[in-house]
Order: C-alpha cells, then sequence, then structure tokens
C-alpha cells in the first residue's frame, strides 16, 4: 500500500494521485511561504541596534614631573638662627604617624616621616643637603620640597610646622601602591612633642581595606 499525500493508505486513481501530489507541492510550498512574509519588513521604522564597537582607547592623564621648575620659586635663604629639634607621634600602637625634625630658625632643614598601620609601614627622610632633592622657597613663605616621588610643601607658623603630602608615591617607601596625600601638623614649644595627622593615614589600600572591613580591631582615627 503506498502512501499518497493526502495521508490516507487508500489507493487513489491516476487522476487522483496527479491532483493529489500538485496539491501536496502547493501546500508545502504556501507552508513554507508563510513564515518569509512575516519576516518581512512591515514598512515601519525599526528601531537601530547598535552593532558591538571596539572599545576606544582612553588616553592617560599627562604625569607631572615632580622636579620640574615651578615660576616664581626662589632658593632657600641660608640656614641660621636657633637649632629645633622635634620628635613627635599622632597616637601610640598599630596605627600612628610619626615625624621628626630639625630646623633652624623656623627653617626645616630635615625630617623623617614614619607610619604603621599593621601591618603596613612607611619610612621616609630627606635632607636640604640632599643633591637628589629640590628645596625652594615659594612665593608665599613656604619651602616646596621636590622629590622623584612627589612634593612636600612645609609651612611654617609660630606654634607649628605643617607638612603637606602632595601625590607621594608609595611604592618606595612602604612597598605598596598608591599615594599619600594629606597633611600633617606639629606643634612647637609642647611638653611632649605633639602632632595631629589628616588624610596621610588614609588606607587607599586593597588588602588593608579587606582586612580591616567589618572587624571590631580596625585602627580608630
Amino acid at each position: 500500500m503506498k502512501i499518497v499525500c493526502d495521508g490516507s493508505r487508500r489507493p487513489v486513481r491516476s487522476r487522483r494521485r496527479k491532483w493529489g501530489l500538485s496539491g501536496c507541492i502547493a501546500a508545502v510550498m504556501l507552508s513554507a511561504c508563510a513564515p518569509l512574509t512575516t519576516m518581512l519588513p512591515s514598512g515601519k521604522p525599526q528601531p537601530s541596534v547598535a552593532e558591538p564597537g571596539v572599545p576606544e582607547d582612553v588616553p592617560e592623564a599627562p604625569r607631572v614631573n615632580p622636579m620640574a621648575d615651578v615660576a616664581g620659586d626662589k632658593p632657600l635663604p641660608v640656614l641660621k638662627g636657633a637649632l629645633e629639634r622635634i620628635d613627635c607621634t599622632s597616637r601610640v600602637g598599630e596605627f600612628h604617624a610619626r615625624m621628626a625634625l630639625e630646623a633652624r630658625g623656623g627653617q626645616i632643614a630635615s625630617f623623617a616621616y614614619y607610619s604603621k598601620w599593621k601591618p603596613r609601614t612607611c619610612a621616609l627622610d630627606f635632607e636640604r643637603i640632599d643633591p637628589k632633592t629640590k628645596w625652594r622657597l615659594m612665593l608665599d613663605g613656604a619651602t616646596r620640597v621636590q622629590t622623584p616621588q612627589g612634593i612636600f610643601v612645609i609651612r611654617t607658623h609660630d606654634g607649628a610646622y605643617t607638612f603637606e603630602f602632595q601625590n607621594i608615591q608609595r611604592q618606595k617607601f612602604c612597598g605598596m601602591m598608591g599615594n599619600i596625600n594629606g597633611t600633617m601638623t606639629v606643634l612647637r614649644k609642647t611638653k611632649p612633642p605633639s602632632c595631629s595627622v589628616v588624610g596621610v593615614l588614609d588606607a587607599n589600600d586593597s588588602f588593608l581595606e579587606s582586612l580591616y572591613k567589618g572587624k571590631l580591631f580596625a585602627p580608630a582615627r
């Protein structure tokens, strides 16, 4: 028994077989064309689909040379006057900053900075006679200390010295990425010596932030 297009198992006459075959072909063609008509554009404006583009290269911000000359800066006057030495710490324990300095007549001759944020530590020191640094007198009377790792601005007041840290690269001094920014104020003629910090002890370090996150022993500010 041969199955014909109409799905029956009954034999069909040759006249009906011919009609049945042509009808089958027409039905198949119509069924194939139906989905295509639904895919044709309807004539209405279609929203454009953005093609995935290649991300453009974002140019890096130009790096400022910390040793570049600054217009208006002048050489510092010769050191003279009474010798002044101060060694102070912002607090004790596993989270603190320390500054030791030597000055003459209110002009800083050298300074050393140390900080601790367990288990991280930073240590740096600079002298006015160091040929690898540049000490200059600014227009407002402050001292600009230029180093390859960043800039310090030292301001002298009657009762204190203020050290401004400007983008000090930590890799050399702390062994970790990031910069030190902020201020450290060292009080003069106080017993015991006293100093305070703003910003310089900020972590800016993913390891420290993850280590102390949610911990009760996180260093107090």
